[in-house]
């Protein structure tokens, strides 16, 4: 079974992580269990998201744990 990744901010399925646009410039992406990346700043992962008025916006999300955060190649 092969596993791919979708981008949080895109919604990009990928094979490789580390040579999706959307992470450049982050030093850390996160992972969750579903999959799903997210680039990192300091405690948070920047992620796109449906509003109360039904349209959608990046946002920033605060993180609670350290698990599933891997460093990226990209600086």
């Amino acid at each position: 079974i092969k596993v791919v990744y979708t981008c949080g901010l895109c919604e990009v399925i990928v094979d490789e992580i580390t040579d999706h646009p959307c992470i450049e410039g982050y030093g850390h992406i996160y992972i969750d269990n579903n999959h799903y990346f997210y680039p990192m700043m300091e405690k948070t992962i920047i992620r796109r998201s449906e509003l109360d008025d039904n349209t959608e916006d990046v946002v920033e999300d605060e993180l609670e744990t350290n698990e599933n955060i891997c460093p990226t190649k990209r600086q």
